[in-house]
């Protein structure tokens, strides 16, 4: 197969696992979702669990794109898909938590928050009211800051030429 064609194939198969993840986000029962009290020692046991699992399939992501003769395309759409299960996972967790923000009205407008909370942008239209949802964003500040960070820069710094070439 030559590269263009495994290039087009890992653009086509990131582009479906984002569709996929956005998905399963928009259609996903969230039984843990809810203002009951006894909801949130739930809501916090699945959201460090599953900051668990991104992270251990961020990682994992980053040892793909690594990989040698990896293409760009491909290194790219792994970039992509990681991402995109970043932003999911924490709009999921804000979604749950709707009740401790303002603004937060549908599964949209967390997704809205969580690529928003990402960009560093802060509008300002949505904002966290509860502790735990302060904490919450917290937690995907310092996550965008230091874990996807990291594997970003790993990333691109792989994508550069070796050698004692000119730079």
């Amino acid at each position: 197969m030559g590269p263009s064609r495994a290039g087009l194939l890992a653009w086509l198969r990131a582009a479906g696992t984002v569709a996929l993840l956005a998905g399963l986000y928009f259609v996903m029962p969230m039984p843990w979702a809810g203002t009951e009290p006894d909801r949130t020692a739930l809501r916090t046991v699945v959201c460090l669990a599953g900051l668990a699992v991104v992270t251990w399939l961020l990682f994992r992501q980053v040892e793909r794109a690594l990989r040698p003769h990896r293409l760009v395309a491909e290194q790219a759409a792994v970039l992509m898909t990681s991402v995109t299960l970043v932003v999911v996972f924490f709009a999921a967790a804000y979604f749950t938590m709707a009740d401790r923000f303002t603004g937060i009205r549908t599964r949209l407008d967390a997704l809205y928050f969580s690529v928003s909370t990402l960009g560093t942008l802060g509008y300002g239209d949505i904002v966290p009211v509860g502790q735990d949802a302060k904490a919450a964003v917290i937690v995907q500040v310092l996550f965008d800051l230091v874990i996807v960070t990291s594997a970003l820069t790993i990333v691109v710094g792989a994508l550069r030429p070796r050698g004692g070439g000119r730079s």
